[in-house]
């Protein structure tokens, strides 16, 4: 048949082994596949020669542009008869530019999976292996040097076999290895020391590689990105920051001779300087300062400057003085009806003003800073254009001064006034003005106190000191480290809780003084983590709060002789707010500064923002004043007086507080009976011992106390007046009677109605039964005997402080009776004298000790309370001697 032949004959033409099909099957497959044309005569199979040879032809065009696995394999890892893994394979196609075929049907042969030769040949451009590159580029030590530095730069390896051969990269990724500048060059062209450079490498994670002939690189790509970094970092600072001699440069030229250390260190530059720019002006360099805020704060000096300047050469035009000033501040008005009114009003201010020259001009600066304030606040808009909303939000809050506010109310008023008078019209309904101003029926200001709520809502805030202790110490941690973050918390804590429970000026309470006490090294407090791990027993608090409590304070005002009260409830905030301050001091401090409360601000004033952290958590529109406290604590401590006492209440409190002016509070108020107890507790000491106290509090209320607070609880429930209602016809002899008895004592009570004791009881927990001695009470209104000494009357009452006089007149005596003791010539009568004396002040040692606890004794009488004992113990008893119990 013409153009047809068996498959034999095809086999001999055409040697169909070499194209793998010298299987008959196989040509079937194919027949039926349609790849090859065929017919079928008398049971005989005559296939195409003509499309058989375009079947071979398609053959050889797929070899010629395809390779199977096992010869891409071979090819790509140089071995003749390699072990194909086709998961490899697909793997590494997957990933490279490689593409491969599959043909299930094995028309091309044995092989299912074939490699397109133009993309093998594309993968051969692109790709080197790990080995060869390391080879080419010659620049690191090691080969598994080099692949980590692949891996560390994210360059992506291409795996085939877990051989360096077999490994590939693109070779585009490895153009910028080829690039590498020596480290001593690189440190060199950024004028940077070796600790900087390698602290810098370190920073921002930069590879340092060895090359073959050991010398250290670092890729030029790395280098530029440091070099940019440091341009960077120079520039920032400079634009952000001073070095100290150029602060002191313009601290110079300002005319002062060097920086005020509080403005350096608040202006202090928080940020490290980077590594990178320790070079020039900042090589070496520790602190630098921010410019902003020393350009703004030298500025202002200087505007100072000139006005002290202006002042010193103004005569009594204050007017023009004014006007000056406002100049020199650049403020400028930019509403024109506003100012022509202000203007007006200030012209007003300032014809009426009166006093000396100083004074005055005092008086005009003041106006020129009020005068700044308003304009900063108003802008381009009139007055009359804001509401009275904004006012309060703008000028009528606690961020401005109260003097600001009232003379900022005072002109709301004038225009207000004037306008209604004019045009019937009020611009501004002043009563929606946050500002609290009243006058009495002589003019004079009405002084402000707190309310009782706001008294005892205050109080238990200060109280509750796990809170107060956690904020501060997270506070200092803030000033440890950043010192515009510091809010002050714990210089605000005892500032506060000095107010509520005594009637200090604001200067007083800035003075209180350090904790110099070995107690404080005994606590081991060297740490913040020791200091949040603190926990103090009352008894511990007691003895750090006696510290101050055996002090004598002045008022720095009055130069009065003020004491230091801390009622019980407060007792362990006080000691607590000390400790964390003076922990502070001397973290931040040095070691000469005296006084434990910091605020860094001028003349120590409390800030806005010191004021605002203490109190977020307490009331929103709470402000707490030294000198509003102080009058409330003189108030109530009057109040209290004068609900139980016909005296004169004012002479009272102002001896207790150390006021000397009448017109210190002009304001008394009736205290609720439910609070007037705790308020009584608060402001009043109960630190008063000895048998006539412990007997008065146990016939009254049944049993002896048993702790200072459990005293001080029960003490202010007898608040009821004390008179003098014992007479006697012979005092002597009622006197002896005693001595010998002390506990016949009772029997005295008992003729006396409760009531009266319980005025007694009162008078003396108020302080309001003096003795003839300054540091003891008597149960009597009057003495009953002034030929006794308060020391030797068994009437008398010691309080807190005797113990240290008591301790001092035991040491006295003890000379005076070891110096006789043993000398015959010495009469009974002296040895005898004498040992009472030691023995009465002995026994007033131990009960003060059963009242307050050995640890406070022994620190009042300065450690000696086992070598006094000792030495008594060591004294012989003077014959037949009889002695007072």
């Amino acid at each position: 048949m013409e153009g047809y032949a068996f498959f034999y004959q095809l086999n001999e033409i055409y040697k169909l082994k070499n194209y793998r099909l010298a299987s008959q099957s196989k040509v079937q497959e194919l027949i039926k596949q349609g790849e090859i044309e065929a017919k079928e005569e008398n049971g005989l199979t005559y296939i195409s020669i003509k499309s058989f040879e375009t079947f071979l032809k398609k053959i050889e065009l797929f070899r010629e542009d395809h390779i199977s696995i096992r010869e891409f394999v071979c090819s790509l890892t140089g071995n003749e008869n390699p072990r194909v893994n086709i998961s490899s394979v697909k793997n590494l196609v997957e990933q490279t530019c490689l593409e491969m075929i599959n043909f299930d049907n094995h028309i091309y042969g044995k092989q299912k999976n074939w490699i397109k030769k133009s993309s093998y040949f594309q993968f051969q451009q692109e790709f080197i292996s790990i080995s060869e590159a390391f080879n080419e580029l010659n620049i690191y030590s090691d080969i598994s040097h080099f692949k980590d530095s692949l891996i560390k730069r994210k360059i992506r390896i291409f795996l085939f076999q877990k051989k360096y051969e077999h490994m590939y990269v693109k070779k585009v990724d490895l153009i910028v290895l080829k690039n590498k500048i020596g480290v001593k060059d690189a440190m060199r062209d950024l004028k940077l020391s070796p600790h900087n450079f390698y602290a810098a490498i370190k920073e921002y994670n930069i590879e340092i590689f060895k090359g073959r002939n050991q010398k250290t690189y670092i890729q030029k790509e790395d280098f530029q990105f440091l070099k940019d970094s440091q341009i960077k970092a120079c520039n920032e600072l400079l634009q952000k920051t001073y070095t100290y001699d150029e602060v002191t440069k313009l601290y110079n030229d300002y005319g002062a001779t060097k920086g005020n250390h509080e403005v350096l260190k608040k202006y202090t530059f928080s940020a490290e300087i980077p590594h990178l720019a320790r070079i020039d002006k900042y090589k070496g360099r520790t602190t630098l300062y921010y410019k902003a805020e020393m350009d703004n704060y030298l500025y202002e000096l200087t505007k100072e400057k000139e006005i002290v300047k202006l002042c010193d050469v103004t005569t009594n035009d204050f007017h023009l003085l004014f006007r000056e000033i406002l100049k020199i501040k650049n403020v400028v008005f930019k509403a024109p009806i506003t100012k022509k009114l202000w203007f007006q009003y200030v012209d007003w201010k300032l014809k009426k003003m009166n006093g000396n020259r100083t004074s005055c001009i005092r008086r005009v600066v003041d106006l020129s800073k009020i005068t700044k304030i308003f304009v900063d606040f108003i802008g381009s808009k009139e007055i009359s254009e804001f509401s009275e909303k904004e006012l309060n939000l703008g000028l009528f809050n606690n961020h401005v001064s109260f003097k600001h506010r009232k003379e900022l109310r005072s002109f709301l008023f004038n225009i207000t006034q004037n306008s209604e008078q004019r045009f019937g019209k009020r611009i501004f309904d002043l009563s929606k003005i946050n500002f609290k101003h009243s006058n009495n029926s002589k003019g004079i200001k009405e002084k402000e106190i707190y309310s009782v709520e706001e008294y005892l809502s205050l109080n238990n805030y200060v109280s509750d000191y796990d809170t107060h202790k956690r904020l501060a110490i997270e506070d200092i941690k803030k000033g440890l480290t950043n010192s515009k973050e510091y809010k002050k918390y714990d210089s605000m804590w005892l500032y506060v809780l000095l107010h509520m429970n005594n009637g200090w000026r604001n200067g007083t309470v800035l003075d209180f003084p350090r904790f110099h006490s070995s107690s404080f090294d005994e606590l081991n407090i060297n740490t913040i983590e020791s200091l949040e791990n603190l926990k103090l027993t009352y008894s511990d608090a007691l003895k750090i709060v006696s510290f101050y409590q055996v002090q004598w304070f002045e008022h720095n005002k009055t130069k009065e002789k003020a004491t230091f009260y801390c009622s019980s409830l407060l007792t362990l905030p006080m000691a607590y707010a000390i400790l964390i301050c003076e922990f502070r001091c001397r973290k931040l401090h040095l070691d000469d500064e005296s006084n434990l409360i910091h605020f860094y601000t001028k003349e120590n004033r409390v800030s806005s923002s010191s004021h605002d952290s203490f109190f977020k958590n307490h009331s929103d529109d709470f402000r707490f004043e030294s000198r509003k406290m102080n009058r409330t604590v003189l108030t109530y401590t009057s109040s209290v007086i004068e609900s139980t006492l016909d005296s004169d209440p004012v002479t009272i409190a102002q001896h207790l507080r150390g006021h000397v002016s009448r017109e210190t509070s002009n304001i008394y108020i009736q205290l609720p009976p439910e609070h007037l107890d705790f308020i009584m507790g608060q402001l009043f000491d109960t630190g008063y011992f000895g048998f006539i106290y412990s007997q008065l509090n146990h016939f009254l209320i049944g049993e002896s106390p048993v702790s200072r607070i459990e005293q001080t609880k029960k003490s202010i429930e007898l608040r009821a007046l004390f008179g003098d209602v014992v007479k006697l016809e012979d005092t002597t002899a009622y006197l002896n009677y005693l001595s010998q008895e002390r506990e016949d004592l009772g029997k005295l009570f008992e003729e006396m109605p409760k009531e009266e004791l319980k005025k007694k009881l009162n008078l003396i927990n108020l302080g309001l039964s003096p003795a003839k001695e300054q540091t003891y009470q008597c149960l009597f209104s009057k003495c009953i005997s002034n030929e006794i000494e308060c020391s030797n009357c068994p009437f008398s009452i010691p309080h807190f402080y005797t113990i240290s006089v008591i301790a001092k007149r035991i040491k006295r005596t003890l000379i005076k009776y070891k110096d006789i003791a043993r000398k015959a010539d010495i009469p009974l009568g002296e040895k005898n004298k004498l040992y009472n004396l030691l023995l009465r002040d002995y026994t007033s040692i131990m009960e003060a000790k059963r009242k307050f606890g050995e640890e406070i004794i022994v620190m009042l009488i300065n450690n000696e309370l086992n070598n006094v004992i000792n030495e008594l113990e060591e004294q012989p008893d003077p014959e037949n001697l009889q002695f007072i119990d």
